[in-house]
Protein backbone atom coordinates (compact mmCIF):
# COMPACT_ATOMS: atom_id res chain seq x y z
CA UNK A 1 0.00 0.00 0.00
CA UNK A 2 2.67 1.90 -0.64
CA UNK A 3 1.26 4.57 -3.04
CA UNK A 4 -1.61 4.85 -0.99
CA UNK A 5 0.41 6.25 1.47
CA UNK A 6 2.13 8.41 -0.96
CA UNK A 7 -1.74 9.67 -2.20
CA UNK A 8 -2.29 10.27 1.91
CA UNK A 9 0.95 12.53 2.36
CA UNK A 10 0.00 14.66 -1.34
CA UNK A 11 -2.99 15.96 1.33
CA UNK A 12 -0.34 17.05 3.52
CA UNK A 13 0.43 20.20 1.73
CA UNK A 14 -1.70 22.57 -0.36
CA UNK A 15 -3.99 21.76 -3.35
CA UNK A 16 -2.95 22.50 -6.59
CA UNK A 17 -3.04 21.20 -9.91
CA UNK A 18 0.26 19.50 -9.77
CA UNK A 19 -1.00 17.59 -6.47
CA UNK A 20 -3.95 16.64 -8.22
CA UNK A 21 -1.77 15.22 -11.08
CA UNK A 22 0.33 13.26 -8.60
CA UNK A 23 -2.95 11.26 -7.30
CA UNK A 24 -3.96 10.36 -10.54
CA UNK A 25 -0.84 8.97 -11.37
CA UNK A 26 -0.84 7.12 -7.94
CA UNK A 27 -4.08 5.86 -8.55
CA UNK A 28 -3.88 4.62 -12.15
CA UNK A 29 -0.30 2.66 -11.19
CA UNK A 30 -2.79 0.99 -7.63
CA UNK A 31 -4.39 -1.81 -8.06
CA UNK A 32 -7.35 -3.59 -5.85
CA UNK A 33 -8.40 -2.45 -2.90
CA UNK A 34 -5.47 0.08 -2.89
CA UNK A 35 -7.20 1.58 -5.88
CA UNK A 36 -10.45 2.02 -4.81
CA UNK A 37 -9.06 3.53 -1.60
CA UNK A 38 -6.91 6.19 -3.78
CA UNK A 39 -9.91 7.02 -5.59
CA UNK A 40 -11.58 7.77 -2.26
CA UNK A 41 -9.24 10.38 -1.57
CA UNK A 42 -11.46 12.47 -4.24
CA UNK A 43 -14.18 13.09 -2.49
CA UNK A 44 -11.70 14.90 -0.39
CA UNK A 45 -10.55 16.90 -3.01
CA UNK A 46 -14.35 17.65 -3.98
CA UNK A 47 -15.00 18.76 -0.61
CA UNK A 48 -12.02 20.93 0.15
CA UNK A 49 -10.59 22.30 -3.26
CA UNK A 50 -11.23 25.85 -4.64
CA UNK A 51 -13.85 25.95 -7.67
CA UNK A 52 -11.19 27.39 -9.80
CA UNK A 53 -9.13 24.15 -8.64
CA UNK A 54 -11.52 22.10 -9.93
CA UNK A 55 -12.54 23.47 -12.99
CA UNK A 56 -9.15 23.12 -14.53
CA UNK A 57 -9.26 20.08 -12.76
CA UNK A 58 -11.93 18.68 -14.95
CA UNK A 59 -10.91 20.33 -18.27
CA UNK A 60 -7.52 18.37 -17.87
CA UNK A 61 -9.73 15.32 -17.14
CA UNK A 62 -8.50 14.54 -13.99
CA UNK A 63 -12.17 14.70 -12.17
Amino acid sequence: MERLKEAQALFKQPLTIEVLRQLDQLEKQARGEEADRIGELWEAVMADAEDELLNQAREEGLL
